[in-house]
């Protein structure tokens, strides 16, 4: 590749050349391979449970559906996930319900703060009849939704004070994940930015934003910790993530090993709601003993 053409296309214009190599190279009709962008990091408390799909759907079809992950947002941003998987540049990434709340506006009740439940048995509860509400709407976009995974433990990393009352908010520089968790802190008189997470760690440093909307997983594998290191644990869940594929590349598989990937789907679900349950007072742990303090 010479420099003419590195710098010919945009960052998605390159991704979708990657994107249609990998689905043109996707194998016979009985075996496929699927680029996965992944937003989060490979140390992340989500990566288990992903890691346990990928593996075990791969064995249960006997090799006929296999995947190949980028982490951290090296190959796509969380933002530009579902415009790129919808258009076939990448077949499969992760994204959230606050990136997509935009193009289906329906998603604001499941980016919000408190608007799912913040218990495995809850969460877990809501979650079949969600898939199948959800996974219509993406249909209907050229999307297949795959599987879901909560974000139990909402917190707010904050350079230099906690958030006790609904005063503290007010003119504080708040980040929020999408334009629904914007509102609720617009609400209560913040002013509210919304950030890539990658960017999040940068703002906090040099004072773009005073604090930022999390979950203690997410606040720990990015280190916000270290620059907002008064942190409030809000109780309440926010946001989730979705795995989409375009549909057009998912129905080259068969029904049958599309079947079995529901399953694994689904057991993927169950496996992370339990484990991130379990994360939040590890990571609450592992940040206050790197210097930061909670207040709950």
């Amino acid at each position: 590749m010479n420099g003419r053409f590195a710098r010919a296309g945009s960052r998605l214009e390159m991704v979708g050349v990657l994107g249609a190599l990998a689905l043109l190279a996707g194998g016979s009709a009985s075996a496929r391979s699927f680029d996965v962008a992944v937003f989060y990091t490979e140390r992340s408390a989500r990566t288990p449970a992903y890691k346990y799909w990928v593996k075990e759907i791969e064995k249960r079809t006997e090799g006929r559906v296999k995947f190949r992950s980028f982490y951290a947002g090296s190959l796509l941003k969380v933002n530009e996930t579902f415009k790129a998987v919808r258009s076939g540049a990448v077949p499969i990434g992760t994204t959230s319900a606050a990136a997509v709340s935009g193009q289906i506006p329906a998603l604001s009740y499941i980016e919000a703060m408190a608007g799912m439940p913040n218990t495995v048995a809850g969460f877990l509860e809501a979650a079949k009849p969600l898939h199948a509400a959800m996974d219509k709407l993406f249909r209907e976009r050229g999307l297949r939704l795959l599987f879901t995974q909560p974000s139990f433990g909402t917190v707010v990393v904050c350079r230099d004070k906690f958030m006790k009352t609904p005063a503290d908010w007010k003119g504080a520089k708040v980040r929020g994940a999408g334009r629904w968790q914007v509102q609720q802190l617009i609400a209560l008189g913040a002013g509210a930015v919304a950030l890539d997470p990658a960017e999040q760690y940068l703002g906090l440093q040099q004072g773009t934003i005073d604090c930022a909307l999390s979950v203690n997983w997410l606040a720990l594998s990015l280190k916000l910790h270290e620059v907002a290191p008064k942190i409030t644990e809000l109780r309440v869940p926010v946001n989730i993530s979705l795995y989409i594929a375009n549909a057009k590349a998912w129905n080259k598989v068969s029904k049958a090993d599309q079947k079995i990937v529901d399953q694994v789907s689904w057991e993927a679900t169950r496996m992370s709601a339990g484990l991130l349950e379990k994360s939040m007072a590890k990571s609450q742990a592992a940040m206050i003993k790197q210097g930061a303090t909670i207040y709950t």
